[in-house]
C-alpha cells in the first residue's frame, strides 16, 4: 500500500468519525418528558402561554410535554429549582422578566441562582407592554397633563400591583424622567389595584396593558399611554409616552424559556428550533392576540443579549431606588 494511499485512508477515517460525531450530536434525544415549569399558580398569562405552546412544542419534539406549576417565592423557587434540575432538556422554566430581570436585582445576594449563569436564556416567547392609566371619570386626557395636575396636587401617588416589580420601578423612572416626586402604593395584586382606580381611590396607576386593556375599551379607565417604544399592534389607538414628549428607557414585559446552564448545544437547538415554528404559527399567534400578548421570538444568542442588558439597565434603578424587600 501507498503512502498516499494510507493518508488517504486515515483522512476518510477521520472524516467518518467526525461525521458520525456530528450526527450524534444533532440526533442527541430530547427526554421523553419535558416539563414546562411556570412559577405561579394556574390562570396567569405565564401559565395561559405555556399551555397554548404545549401542543404543538410536543408534536415538533416527538415527546410528551407537560405544564408543571411551581408558584411561591414571586417565582424564585422555581428559578432555584432550575439550577438543580436536569441539564438533558427535560425542564424547561417559562418566566416573565418580573422574575429573571427585576427580582433578580431587587433580591440579589439573597438567592442560590444567577440568570446569566445558571441558565441558559433559550428563547424569548411573548412581550406586553405597560401602561399608564387614570379612572374612567378623569378629566385628564394626556400624560402630560397627568404630569401638570400631579406636580400641581398636595400628595400625587400612582399605584401597583407589587412592590419591587417592574411596574414600580417604571413608575420611579417615570417621575425622574418628568420632574415628578408621587409617591408608590403597592396593591396585593392587579385585581384590587384595578378595583380602586375605577372607583377613583387612586389618582393613577401603571400596570401590565394586559390587565388592563379590557376596562380601558370598557371606559371604566384610561389608559394615556404606553412605556413602549412603538404602539402595540393589538392595542394601536393607546399612544406611547415618547409620542406625547416624555422620552424614557423602554419599558416592556417579556416571557422568555430557560435551560439549565450545562444543557448539550445540540439539545438547546433542537428545542430553539422548535420554539421558533411554534411562536411562527399563525395559529398560535391568533391564539397570543386572544391574551393580549404579541409573538416576539428572539433566538438564544439574541435573547441572552437582550437579558443581559435588561439586568445592566435596571441595576442602577433598583439601586438608587433604595428598595429592601420585606
Amino acid at each position: 500500500m501507498s503512502h498516499f494511499t494510507r493518508r488517504l485512508l486515515m483522512a476518510c477515517g477521520l472524516s467518518m468519525v467526525a461525521l458520525a460525531a456530528a450526527s450524534h450530536a444533532q440526533a442527541q434525544p430530547i427526554p421523553p418528558l419535558v416539563k414546562l415549569v411556570v412559577p405561579y399558580p394556574p390562570g396567569g398569562s405565564v401559565d395561559q402561554l405555556a399551555r397554548l405552546i404545549t401542543q404543538p412544542l410536543q408534536e415538533l419534539l416527538k415527546t410528551s410535554v407537560v405544564v408543571d406549576n411551581k408558584p411561591g417565592a414571586g417565582g424564585r423557587i422555581a428559578a432555584s429549582q432550575l439550577k438543580r434540575a436536569p441539564a438533558d432538556g427535560s425542564v424547561i422554566l417559562i418566566a416573565p422578566n418580573a422574575l429573571t430581570t427585576i427580582q433578580s436585582l431587587v433580591y440579589a445576594g439573597q438567592t442560590d441562582y444567577k440568570v446569566m449563569e445558571d441558565f441558559i436564556p433559550l428563547a424569548r416567547l411573548a412581550s406586553y407592554p405597560m401602561g399608564l392609566a387614570v379612572p374612567g371619570t378623569s378629566s385628564i386626557k394626556t400624560a402630560p397633563e397627568l404630569v401638570a395636575a400631579m406636580k400641581a396636587a398636595p400628595n400625587p401617588n400612582f399605584g401597583t400591583s407589587g412592590a419591587g416589580g417592574l411596574a414600580h420601578f417604571a413608575g420611579l423612572e417615570f417621575g425622574k424622567t418628568t420632574g415628578l416626586e408621587w409617591t408608590h402604593i403597592a396593591f396585593k395584586g392587579g385585581a384590587p389595584l384595578v378595583t380602586d382606580l375605577i372607583g377613583g381611590h387612586l389618582q393613577a396607576a401603571i400596570d401590565t396593558l394586559v390587565d388592563q386593556i379590557e376596562h380601558q375599551r370598557a371606559g371604566k379607565i384610561r389608559v394615556l399611554g404606553i412605556f413602549s417604544d412603538k404602539r402595540y399592534v393589538l392595542a394601536p389607538e393607546i399612544p406611547t409616552l415618547a409620542e406625547q414628549g416624555i422620552r424614557m428607557a423602554p419599558v416592556e414585559g417579556w416571557f422568555g424559556a430557560f435551560l439549565p446552564a450545562k444543557t448539550p448545544p445540540a439539545v438547546v437547538a433542537q428545542i430553539e428550533q422548535a420554539l421558533a415554528k411554534v411562536m411562527a404559527d399563525p395559529e398560535v399567534q391568533a391564539k397570543l392576540a386572544k391574551l393580549v400578548l404579541q409573538p416576539a421570538y428572539l433566538k438564544s444568542s439574541d435573547f441572552t443579549r437582550l437579558q443581559a442588558a435588561e439586568l445592566a439597565q435596571w441595576a442602577p434603578v433598583v439601586r438608587d431606588s433604595g428598595f429592601k424587600p420585606d
